[in-house]
């Protein structure tokens, strides 16, 4: 489920003289915002996001920027003070299963990807991507050894959200989850499987409920950005 990054020059303001220790790095910003590196980078190379580029080519990102960047998105919709879990089985044999097929599932999502996710997908070095597979595979893993997969779900909705805040359409945002979908399907089929078809079916279904979150997610930050944009 990977995100584009752009490494073309993104045009910005003149940067302000300031002590470099009060500029934030990628990760330090991220934390900031609650999303992922990943979206962050997506977001500054899309030009949604104010940043600068260091001498070395890294990016920087000044916090009371980004205060007044956030303060101008749509804001989430409140959610209630507890929040429903959604469960799935103890399943300790396929928490194993994914992660030692993590490798397996980034080969195959490789070949899955295609049509404007390949070519979004493409544009990360390929050990950003095994990365970044390898991170939904461990989600999905802990949620089975948790027996909740509200984390994995709150991921998706922020990838959803990203995506939908960046402007991707929805082949890019999707194409990712589906090809992800299908490589968890080979990879849990390959060689002696120890998996019965429940325990497939199982992971399977707890990885659909992950697109769906992501499409709910992106439907909702794009209709969002449609008010804004119209200005009613």
């Amino acid at each position: 489920m990977p995100m584009s990054r752009d490494a073309r020059p993104v045009a910005r303001a003149p940067r302000p003289r300031r002590r470099d220790s009060a500029w934030l790095s990628v990760s330090a910003a991220a934390r900031a915002l609650g999303v992922s590196p990943s979206t962050l980078r997506l977001w500054a190379s899309s030009g949604r996001i104010p940043h600068v580029r260091t001498a070395g080519g890294h990016r920087r990102f000044d916090p009371e920027a980004l205060r007044q960047w956030l303060a101008s998105q749509p804001a989430r919709p409140t959610r209630p003070s507890r929040r429903r879990t959604v469960q799935v089985p103890v399943a300790p044999r396929v928490a194993e299963a994914l992660r030692v097929r993590a490798d397996l599932v980034a080969e195959a999502v490789e070949g899955l990807v295609e049509g404007p996710a390949e070519a979004a997908y493409r544009r990360l070095p390929v050990a950003e991507r095994n990365s970044v597979v390898s991170a939904w595979v461990e989600a999905l893993a802990d949620a089975f050894e948790s027996a909740s997969l509200d984390d994995a779900l709150e991921r998706a909705e922020t990838y959803g959200r990203g995506h939908g805040l960046a402007g991707s359409s929805a082949e890019v945002t999707l194409g990712g989850s589906l090809a992800l979908e299908r490589g968890i399907e080979s990879a849990l089929r390959s060689g002696a499987s120890v998996l019965s078809d429940d325990e497939r079916r199982e992971a399977l279904t707890a990885m659909s409920q992950l697109t769906v979150r992501i499409a709910t997610a992106w439907a909702a930050a794009v209709a969002g950005r449609g008010v804004r944009a119209d200005g009613h």
